[in-house]
């Protein structure tokens, strides 16, 4: 057995060229039931020092526990962040990590201990592999080695939270979201600069500042944050059914299904968002100011909406830019969005706690 993982090592490096790069963009879902595979790599070259992996090898194992001869190359990267996407489903077993140095490859095997690491893929699910830490040791990284692994709670929100930002844009981004929701907050502090950023406790949601746009304005049922240059703002509302600004959720669709400009699609998406069902649109608006003809002077707004029904209301998050800066501010906005926990809802015929 050790000698067919040999030889799929070997085949391995042939391989390695077809991972993608950073820059390249992920391989979207080619069915409904194949998953996805994340995991974390820390490559130590000193006390100090660290490269990025270059790809994960993974052997799917056989019903006795046994590997099968093909080896499966992640084929998605971003910094230490490996990603095995559009993974059929069954159990993987990571087998050896690849980095490269003065542009030539070199492996590093798991060994013995690969076949207890295993994880599974369950159809249309993502699962973390862990945080796997290498070492390179000895004269050209001959005595290199497998360290540890981290499969804890902790360890995987990062690397969910880091999924969320690589993987913005992508039809996997919802079920690494599902997954995220599914693990609830983390007791780590953000951190700011050095500094921890404690969670905000507001009611029905608590979340995490870390904007770093200044103290939000309260409204009415919540609260706003402006950025410093006015190229955006986020703005974060609760109303309950007893509140003037209250709405249903159907006549929320029918606005967000209408708002926009022609050239939008006017589609709402139905997402989940904190393990509940929810609903996202994004839409366009022209702004003209005050004494100017419609068609010459304009600001063009892009603005995202997230709907969240609730029994006792309705949870609100839109953010609002700049069609120029949206893109640039929209991965800031999502983290922000990501970090977000709302209130599990009380049981059925159970009063609400304040």
């Amino acid at each position: 057995m050790r000698r067919s993982l040999s030889l799929s090592a070997s085949a391995a490096v042939l391989l390695g060229c077809s991972t993608l790069t950073d820059r390249a963009r992920p391989p979207e879902p080619t069915s409904p039931t194949n998953g996805a595979v994340i995991a974390r790599v820390v490559i130590r070259s000193g006390w100090f020092s660290s490269v990025n992996p270059y790809s994960l090898s993974f052997a799917r194992l056989k019903h006795d526990g046994f590997p099968e001869e093909e080896l499966f190359v992640t084929n998605f990267r971003s910094g230490g962040g490996v990603y095995l996407l559009d993974a059929v489903p069954g159990r993987y077993s990571p087998v050896s990590v690849r980095y490269m140095r003065q542009n030539v490859s070199h492996d590093i095997e798991i060994g013995k201990t690969a076949k207890d690491l295993a994880v599974e893929v369950k159809p249309g699910q993502v699962v973390f592999a862990g945080r796997l830490s290498f070492a390179i040791r000895g004269r050209s990284g001959k005595k290199s080695a497998f360290v540890e692994l981290d499969p804890g709670k902790e360890a995987e929100i990062a690397a969910m939270d880091e999924a969320l930002a690589d993987l913005d844009g992508t039809l996997w981004r919802e079920m690494i979201s599902r997954r995220r929701e599914a693990l609830g907050p983390s007791e780590t502090p953000v951190m700011e600069k050095g500094k921890p950023v404690p969670r905000q406790v507001k009611g029905k949601y608590t979340y995490v500042d870390m904007l770093g746009w200044g103290s939000p304005r309260r409204v009415r049922g919540g609260l706003e944050w402006r950025q410093p240059q006015g190229q955006a703002a986020i703005g974060l509302v609760w109303y309950t059914q007893d509140m003037k600004e209250y709405k249903s959720p159907e006549e929320h669709l029918r606005v967000l299904r209408s708002a926009g400009s022609p050239e939008d699609d006017h589609k709402v998406e139905e997402v989940v968002f904190c393990s509940r069902p929810a609903y996202e649109a994004r839409y366009t608006t022209y702004y003209y100011p005050e004494g100017t003809l419609v068609g010459s002077i304009s600001k063009v707004y892009v603005t995202e909406t997230l709907l969240v029904p609730e029994p006792e209301g309705v949870f609100l998050l839109h953010f609002r830019a700049e069609k120029k800066h949206f893109a640039k501010l929209h991965p800031l906005f999502r983290t922000f969005r990501d970090r977000i926990v709302l209130k599990p809802n009380p049981p059925t015929g159970a009063p609400a706690k304040p």
